[in-house]
């Protein structure tokens, strides 16, 4: 059983805490504003996350429905971040900003020693940063969700407990899902095998079904790439910082975990070298430094990077202010990109960090360079998995046409 505490007293706090970690002045005045409704909706009572949940029913009721746009969205979404919050800090002492915080996690007591061994147990097998993070996200939104239906043990869980808390990964992508998926399973099995449940509860997930690479990867051209590049405004510090994010992506064609992972010791100045091991593959990448990108850098450095020890180049800029190391696919700051840079989106594909990825492997290809020494740039643990690319390279295929004879009584 969670603590008990009333919704003023647990509102009080995370005030505090807000406050502590120097959130806006604009942003406190709406979190109070949704605080002071909770408490009048709550009186004198304990908080639990479902009359967090029914006060959110009771409000947007009020409002005459939940819409999704429209004047009244952005007004519900401040509503549900605050409401969720509380039973973010009710649960773990701590907040979330998206799904990139790195900070330390108190866990629920009747969940902490099970978590903490199986998350241990992944460092030591060797897993990457990104599946670290993967694995912590979903064990975080898993405790929310069971705690949402007064479960507070492992061995609550049941078949239906469990199809219901599939049914919100509904509107994700199928490998996000598969992922996500495939980390409870592992964290289930970890429970029991260690005894920390009755039973195998890993059984009361769905397999979702193998998917292999089906659609064509979203790329740009050398002459897009420009106008996005040239299109960000690097005015700002936080623009400064997207701006050779985005370079590093685009001239290398790096990930984004590697690159939001560099440190001061991963360039070499002298030599105008990087060098990453990559969170995926596991494997060392060094690549030359590019000029634009490297006087991006310094540029950051010396005009936009916040003061802070931590050894990251890319930090973040917005509350708590303590320079912590960035996590951010920066797909929402390429968007915007995009949109400045006058290039047309079709809303059928997807635009996200990859994109650069991809665009560098398929121009280096319509440049003939071939996919071996592409797959070495990219930092492939497969040299075949460059062949990918090669379904978008058009000008290559048309090469590989066959000429078809037309027959006279075709032309008549």
């Amino acid at each position: 059983m969670l603590r008990q505490i009333k919704v003023t007293e647990l509102c009080k706090e995370l005030e505090e805490k807000l406050v502590g970690l120097q959130y806006s002045e604009d942003s406190l005045r709406r979190y109070r504003k949704v605080f002071r409704e909770f408490e009048e909706y709550a009186g004198d009572c304990d908080y639990s996350q479902s009359r967090g949940t029914d006060f959110l029913l009771w409000k947007f009721k009020q409002l005459g429905g939940f819409v999704t746009s429209g004047e009244h969205s952005k007004n519900e979404m401040y509503y549900f971040r605050v409401i969720r919050s509380l039973a973010e800090y009710y649960n773990f002492g701590t907040l979330f900003r998206r799904h990139d915080y790195d900070g330390e996690i108190v866990w629920p007591l009747p969940f902490k020693e099970v978590t903490e061994g199986f998350l241990q147990y992944e460092v030591e097998y060797g897993c990457s940063q990104c599946h670290y993070r993967r694995c912590r996200g979903i064990i975080k939104d898993l405790i929310l969700f069971l705690d949402s239906s007064g479960i507070h043990h492992l061995n609550g869980v049941t078949a239906d407990l469990m199809s219901r808390f599939t049914e919100t990964m509904i509107g994700l992508a199928p490998v996000t899902i598969a992922e996500r998926l495939s980390a409870l399973r592992q964290y289930f099995k970890y429970a029991f095998l260690h005894k920390y449940v009755d039973q195998p509860i890993e059984v009361f997930l769905p397999h979702p079904p193998q998917r292999l690479r089906t659609k064509l990867p979203t790329v740009w051209s050398e002459e897009q790439i420009e106008q996005l590049i040239n299109s960000i405004d690097i005015t700002t510090p936080i623009g400064k910082r997207d701006y050779a994010i985005i370079l590093l992506g685009a001239r290398l064609g790096l990930r984004i975990g590697d690159i939001l992972s560099l440190t001061f010791n991963d360039i070499d100045w002298g030599k105008k070298l990087i060098t990453v091991t990559q969170n995926k593959t596991r494997e060392p990448l060094s690549l030359p430094l590019p000029d634009d990108a490297g006087w991006a850098i310094i540029d950051y450095l010396k005009n936009g990077r916040p003061v802070t020890d931590y050894p990251n180049i890319f930090v973040t800029h917005n509350a708590p202010y303590k320079g912590s190391p960035f996590k951010s696919t920066l797909r929402h700051n390429i968007n915007k990109a995009l949109k400045r840079a006058g290039i047309p989106i079709d809303k059928s594909k997807r635009y996200g960090w990859h994109s650069l990825r991809h665009s560098l492997a398929t121009n280096l290809l319509q440049n003939e360079v071939d996919a071996s020494t592409i797959s070495d740039i990219l930092g492939h643990s497969d040299p075949q998995v460059a062949k990918h690319y090669l379904r978008v390279d058009i000008n290559g295929l048309r090469k590989c046409a066959l000429e078809v004879e037309v027959k006279p009584y075709v032309k008549e």
